[in-house]
């Protein structure tokens, strides 16, 4: 997650804190039902509050209540462009299915196969994804390639535990204390999730290897592959004379990279791709 999205999470936390310490808060006696079926009890003493924050995990504020299930927090800046970033292909596969990575890998292999024609494409060798807001080429309607449940999965995850969100706070604003946290929080349901995902989006990330470092490590969805091997080691450096050697291809569930790649492409057909150091 980007720094500002862990100061959100944060300062939402450092204000619940800042209440609790004034005053022992307890959970209002009149809850929605979505609270109720998610097993939050009226009246319930407020135990604690932390931050989450861990790899993986969609909950990112946690309030601990006694004899109660607790308040797992998904929160969202209102501006936020990002819902889930960079994901691998393990972590597609555990939320989404094979039949999902599948879909996937062939959507991303033929949008990189007609991108590679565009005049403002710069030299790539696979494309990486994130989830979320986007417009331009980039970006592919989610719903062409996902459904509705698979929104609520990036959002809130799936299967049981702390890491999995019960609830949502959108705003661009703090809560001043955790009565108004409560007045603001939104069930995780089909109208707050169409509402949140209204140009939700797959953002496919091709990554020129000459001017990107870091994300190089990132996993990729399509695969440049050469039709043979260069009778010389080549040195490649525009997308232009790439493409004449080859085409994009599905890859396999097994976390390639950009940089795996890279060596692949040099080891095994001769053809050198310099990278940003």
């Amino acid at each position: 997650m980007s720094e500002k999205t862990d100061k959100f999470e944060r300062d939402i936390v450092s204000s619940i804190h800042k209440s609790l310490s004034s005053t022992n808060y307890h959970v209002p006696d009149t809850l929605p039902e979505w609270m109720r079926n998610e097993g939050i009890r009226f009246g319930a003493r407020v135990l604690g509050v932390d931050w989450v924050g861990s790899s993986g995990s969609k909950t990112d504020v946690i309030i601990r209540l006694e004899g109660s299930e607790p308040i797992k927090i998904s929160a969202k800046l209102s501006s936020a462009d990002y819902y889930g970033n960079w994901y691998s292909h393990t972590r597609v596969i555990e939320e989404f299915g094979e039949d999902g990575f599948n879909r996937l890998v062939t959507d991303c292999t033929n949008w990189a196969n007609g991108w590679k024609k565009n005049a403002t494409a710069s030299m790539f060798v696979g494309v990486s994804i994130c989830f979320g807001k986007r417009s331009g080429n980039t970006a592919r309607e989610f719903t062409d390639v996902f459904t509705y449940q698979d929104i609520v999965k990036i959002v809130a995850g799936f299967g049981k535990g702390d890491h999995i969100a019960n609830c949502l706070y959108q705003s661009s604003n703090i809560p001043g204390n955790i009565k108004d946290l409560f007045q603001n929080l939104q069930p995780i349901n089909q109208k707050t999730i169409y509402e949140l995902s209204s140009n939700f989006k797959i953002a496919y990330r091709p990554i020129n290897p000459m001017t990107e470092g870091t994300n190089r490590g990132k996993c990729i969805y399509t695969q440049f592959k050469p039709y043979n091997r260069l009778p010389v080691m080549t040195t490649v450096t525009s997308l232009s004379e790439l493409v004449q050697l080859g085409k994009f291809e599905p890859v396999e569930p097994n976390s390639i990279n950009h940089n795996r790649l890279l060596n692949e492409l040099e080891h095994n057909y001769n053809i050198f791709i310099p990278r940003k150091n």
